[in-house]
């Protein structure tokens, strides 16, 4: 199943630390119609030497869907975590209390939450949501940790009892090596210690089961790159490392050779489905060098989208191909994420 839309969320610094939330369709902004084309235009693009300078692709943010502002004042930031499950367009909005609300961008309606956390601020969350084919009514669920707190461990579920018909934050155990290698247990979950090693990505990887089950992500000694890593399902026990990088590429995502000094903020990777991703990329440019605050000029985003190709039955033999670069220069505002 392939996602129809991304949801970009904006931060607008210039009214009060409000955010909206715009969507974008991948296919109509990021994708050719097909590989071979996208390498057509690749080599087209290269000859005329149009590589070198600033992507004429250079665009503004569709239009708001909608607007979201904490209620606190001291601490106005807020959290976003998608929850896509079978309908693809829900996001939950948590602010630095705990007070959280969920918005539907299909139906562009809001349903108030329960407080996922009393006083404790959440702070870029991981998130998945799993879906229960055996639940009738509302079976998606949304599974959460706190970034800079990984022992927070959340779920969202809906309970369906008859007197009790509402969505509930349970607190679930979290990851062993936080409780001395134990195994812990929760309904519908369960963490296994597989190792002291650490994989060799940086931020989230992406388990992508209709690629040969491999895991993407970018690598940790070389932001820049995507990597593909073959994790053992389960992961072997007692091992003295990680599993070895099965595949690298480079140059997907570079910055505009404009002149101006781009430095690198943050990555993240989307799996949008049909062995599409969509890269995105947050930059600070510099008139001069990065370590001047001073000659700070803009905050920017690149979006790419890129796509596997060519396997011939063997994960060793996949190849990435770059079809369409967005790039979007922002001035007091930032697009805070892409989800």
């Amino acid at each position: 199943m392939q996602r129809r839309f991304l949801n970009l969320v904006m931060m607008d610094m210039r009214a009060g630390g409000s955010y909206w939330l715009s969507r974008m369709k991948p296919e109509e902004n990021l994708f050719y119609s097909s590989a071979k084309e996208a390498v057509a235009q690749d080599s087209q693009q290269r000859r005329r030497g149009r590589d070198k300078k600033m992507d004429e692709s250079t665009l503004d943010l569709p239009s708001p869907l909608m607007r979201f502002r904490s209620s606190r004042v001291l601490d106005s930031t807020l959290a976003f975590l998608p929850f896509y499950g079978l309908a693809g367009s829900k996001v939950v909005v948590a602010d630095s209390g705990g007070g959280t609300l969920l918005y539907d961008a299909q139906d562009d309606s809001t349903e108030i939450l329960p407080s996922i956390n009393n006083g404790v601020k959440w702070f870029i969350p991981i998130s998945l949501c799993v879906t229960n084919p055996n639940k009738a009514v509302r079976p998606d669920a949304l599974y959460a940790i706190n970034g800079p707190n990984s022992g927070s461990f959340k779920s969202l579920v809906y309970c369906d009892a008859p007197h009790v018909m509402a969505w509930r934050w349970l607190h679930l155990p979290g990851p062993p090596y936080l409780n001395n290698g134990e195994q812990n247990r929760a309904i519908l979950h369960e963490w296994t210690k597989a190792g002291t090693w650490k994989l060799p990505f940086v931020g989230r990887a992406l388990q992508v089961p209709e690629l040969y089950n491999l895991y993407f992500g970018f690598h940790d000694d070389n932001p820049d790159n995507l990597i593909a890593l073959d994790l053992p399902s389960p992961p072997l026990q007692g091992a003295d490392g990680p599993p070895k990088v099965l595949l690298q590429w480079r140059g997907l995502c570079s910055p505009p050779q404009d002149g101006w000094s781009w430095s690198l903020l943050d990555s993240s990777l989307l799996y949008l489905g049909n062995y599409r991703f969509c890269i995105a990329k947050w930059f600070s440019i510099y008139n001069g060098s990065p370590f001047e605050a001073d000659d700070l000029v803009d905050m920017a985003a690149v979006l790419t989208g890129v796509e596997i190709v060519n396997g011939q039955g063997n994960k060793e033999k996949l190849q990435m191909v770059k079809h369409k670069t967005r790039t979007f220069i922002f001035e007091y505002r930032n697009l805070e994420s892409v989800l």
